[in-house]
């Protein structure tokens, strides 16, 4: 199962959440989850991610428009900005190969 892990703030801190699969939308899933008490979205939040497994393209804008960076495989990325991801710029992200 591929598997990303995303993070509000670089060098992984802040709120974060898991994805399993392609996610189109990032006005859809809440930023501090069910019952949180933390309101918001994910969109345009993004600033340092953790790839466990699969192979991942990220997106400036909602339904997989304007590709920021390359296709990212399993590591740990503390910034999105030397991986040509603008910071606090994703709103969609696509499994590309799991």
């Amino acid at each position: 199962m591929a598997e990303i892990v995303l993070y509000v703030d670089s060098g992984f801190g802040g709120l974060h959440t898991h994805l399993y699969e392609s996610t189109a939308d990032f006005t859809q899933p809440a930023l501090g989850g069910v019952g949180s008490g933390v309101g918001g979205n994910w969109n345009d939040k993004v600033s340092s991610m953790v790839i466990t497994s699969g192979h991942w393209q990220a997106f400036r804008d909602i339904n997989f428009q304007v590709p920021q960076g390359g296709v990212l495989g399993p590591g740990l990325y503390s910034f999105v900005e030397p991986l040509g991801i603008d910071n606090d710029s994703m709103s969609s992200i696509r499994l590309v190969n799991p």
